[in-house]
């Protein structure tokens, strides 16, 4: 096809967009941009979250044990209701024992499988480590020094998180670490 150039330009052929190499690098692109939204949002890359335990009834047992403890925790007075150090220390203590005592229940009841009890071993050892970082401030305050609560860490994570997210990826609400402190 001779086409006759205009006002004295050079004539260019005219290529459809298949035959461009922008043309085509813009179609790679629209189409893979639409088939990782297809795949993302057909459920086939759903995924559990690793703290997913495969024992529902375990869950449904430690949120059972859990429960109970954790009303008398939230019934104790809040941390600014306390008049001096050693006060916050006096309630502190109590709900501390009290969280003792729960793990003491959790530790009494165990899931089905042996995946599930590594994950859950792993729990409780953090529930451990925050008991005894509750023990440490409870006695700082107990000198009467006004000191913060500090939290220590686990490969530069706070490990309270992954705590939490075990209790809440398996609807274990009263098993999540309270705000108390």
């Amino acid at each position: 096809m001779n086409e006759r150039p205009i006002d004295g330009e050079p004539s260019s052929p005219h290529r459809p967009w298949y035959r461009r190499p922008g043309g085509i690098a813009a179609a790679v692109v629209v189409a893979g941009s639409f088939a990782l939204w297809a795949y993302a949002l057909s459920g086939v890359a759903r995924r559990d979250p690793p703290d997913t335990l495969a024992d529902k009834a375990y869950a449904s047992r430690a949120e059972q044990v859990c429960a109970p403890y954790r009303r008398i925790v939230d019934a104790l007075p809040p941390a600014p209701a306390s008049k001096t150090p050693q006060d916050r220390a006096a309630v502190l203590g109590e709900a501390t024992d009290t969280l003792t005592e729960m793990v003491a229940g959790l530790r009494t009841i165990a899931p089905d499988n042996p995946a599930d009890q590594a994950i859950v071993d792993a729990w409780l050892q953090d529930w451990d480590h925050y008991l005894a970082d509750r023990y440490a401030y409870r006695d700082k305050l107990a000198t009467g020094t006004d000191a913060k609560f500090l939290l220590t860490s686990s490969f530069g994570v706070i490990y309270t998180r992954s705590m939490d997210n075990l209790a809440t990826v398996n609807a274990m609400p009263s098993c999540i670490t309270p705000g108390d402190v």
